[in-house]
């Protein structure tokens, strides 16, 4: 399993939803994909860092780096080639940061069913 596949089962079995990849692969040199996702309120985005703490560490032992883990509206986890934010719904709806990559290709992948 690479990465960005545990890190989507991470988050589609925590159910956050609104899963979108961006594939950064020739747009940037730092990472190759950014996933959003949105949670329904900030226990529900500090059980995902949890799991992804855990994920990183099952899978690996790569450190997984996370800013804003302290204000529980919005998160980036940093794994290397792979950079997850999380947010609340709302934060997520004000920042609307999809429109700075609306050219950035998107990663197809299917979420579970629930």
């Amino acid at each position: 399993m690479d990465k960005l596949d545990i890190v989507l089962a991470t988050l589609e079995d925590i159910k956050l939803t609104d899963i979108v990849v961006y594939d950064m692969r020739g747009h940037s040199p730092f990472f190759d994909h950014v996933v959003l996702s949105s949670a329904n309120n900030p226990r529900q985005l500090k059980a995902a860092l949890s799991r992804l703490k855990e994920a990183a560490n099952k899978h690996g032992g790569e450190t997984l780096r996370f800013e804003g883990a302290d204000g529980a509206r919005w998160v980036l986890a940093d794994w290397d080639d792979v950079v997850v934010n999380i947010f609340t719904k709302e934060e997520r709806a004000y920042y609307n940061i999809e429109r700075m990559w609306h050219d950035i290709p998107v990663v197809e992948h299917k979420e579970k069913k629930r």
